[in-house]
């Protein structure tokens, strides 16, 4: 329920205050990612779909669908998560500027390990709409520096930035 509500409030807050923009530092996307975990502990479709960016929400085909296929891939409980964030991820041109962060969550249940990451959207200049996550990614754990066996990607397209 919090993160339903926590969730409802960031969108509010983001439609109503957009002439904040080009003053504020934006989505808080590590206070973001918090609230996505707990909703994928309490397995919240809403509160998920809520975070997500425009270009999710108009291009995956039934992305409610596709985040409770992440949720169900999840076997057992949640006994519990630590997340890691890496800054920044920025592109720039022609006065327009997006800015990027990634979180990395393992996860562990009572029946396996997983690892959720998570590409956040925190600054767009030109596109408020598109603040959110741009990218979630459940997978196995696998070896450091090795690719993770993917078992649910839901992204957005590719990023533009050109005039």
């Amino acid at each position: 329920m919090f993160a339903r509500i926590s969730a409802w409030l960031l969108a509010l807050l983001i439609s109503i205050f957009p002439f904040l923009d080009r003053y504020s530092p934006a989505l808080d996307w590590k206070a973001a990612t918090n609230t996505v975990m707990a909703a994928v502990k309490a397995r919240d479709i809403d509160a998920i779909e809520a975070f997500m960016c425009k270009n999710i929400k108009d291009n995956v085909p039934d992305l409610r669908g596709e985040i409770s296929n992440l949720l169900d891939a999840i076997e057992g409980t949640i006994t519990s998560h630590s997340t890691e964030f890496f800054d920044d991820f920025s592109v720039a041109s022609g006065g327009r500027t997006i800015m990027q962060g990634m979180s990395i969550t393992p996860i562990n249940t009572s029946v396996a390990k997983y690892q959720i990451n998570i590409i956040w959207e925190y600054y767009n200049n030109f596109s408020l709409a598109e603040r959110g996550i741009r990218a979630i990614r459940l997978s196995l754990p696998g070896v450091p520096g090795e690719w993770h066996e993917m078992l649910v990607v839901i992204e957005a397209t590719a990023i533009r930035v050109h005039n």
